[in-house]
């Protein structure tokens, strides 16, 4: 509960991100198309208000949240964010503060990875949920998770310590591929990083988990995923694009 003037305004500082950067202009802001794949101007189709409670004209209650409709112009999809916009005197400018996204920003569905095991999608879906509420120690945490499934139960590692099974994988080969130092490499920093989301360190430059710092986290993480499911995919399609396209059927091997 807010027990003062000006406490609301601290804690949408302090526990939302501020996506003022991300905005063009009233009618425009970039986001990312998860469709498209790709980050563009989309459009603002409508924006709602709350009304102040008791009076008989409506007046806006600046201090409530808006929701913000986007549009993306190219597939037509849209998608709405709930926000705080709190005006900076310093700067004579608004400043924007998101609270959440429906449905979540993020590739919340990846089409590749694996039904099986449920919990890889699991672990990622809850990693992105966790982003989408700027609990980013929550969010490292469950990418660990994530890849710990992919390291166990999919390349089959023997159960144990994490690092030890990121290096009996090495050599391993998944969906036509082999695993690398690479992967090794990426691994060790999600499996790093959700151990400092976890089991915070004494150390007073890593106490704060940053969203830039889960961003990062989320792009090595789906290095990993492409690597693993997305290519091997996305190279099966095209073979069998061309074979059904050429009428070329491949003798099974007996």
């Amino acid at each position: 509960m807010f027990t003062r003037d000006g406490q609301q305004e601290e804690y949408i500082k302090e526990n939302y991100l501020q996506v003022t950067d991300s905005r063009l202009d009233d009618d425009h802001w970039d986001l990312l198309c998860d469709h498209c794949k790709v980050v563009r101007g989309f459009q603002v189709v409508k924006r709602t208000f709350t009304d102040r409670a008791g009076h008989y004209n409506a007046q806006i209650d600046t201090k409530a949240p808006e929701t913000i409709y986007f549009h993306c112009p190219v597939c037509h999809s849209y998608k709405l964010w709930i926000m705080f916009r709190l005006y900076d005197r310093e700067s004579e400018s608004w400043r924007y503060y998101k609270v959440t996204a429906v449905p979540n920003d993020g590739l919340e569905e990846i089409a590749e990875l694996p039904e099986n095991p449920s919990t890889l999608r699991a672990a990622y879906k809850e990693a992105m949920r966790a982003m989408d509420a700027n609990a980013h120690m929550a969010a490292a945490a469950m990418f660990r998770r994530a890849l710990q499934v992919i390291t166990r139960d999919i390349l089959k590692a023997k159960p144990g310590n994490l690092g030890v099974e990121l290096q009996e994988v090495v050599g391993k080969t998944y969906n036509g591929g082999v695993i690398d130092s690479t992967f090794s490499e990426n691994a060790y920093i999600v499996k790093e990083a959700g151990n400092q989301g976890a089991h915070p360190d004494k150390d007073p430059d890593l106490l704060d988990f940053a969203a830039e710092d889960a961003t990062a986290l989320q792009e090595i993480f789906m290095e990993i995923v492409a690597d693993l499911f997305v290519v091997p995919a996305a190279k099966q399609k095209a073979k069998d694009d061309f074979k059904a396209r050429r009428k070329i059927e491949v003798p099974e091997e007996k």
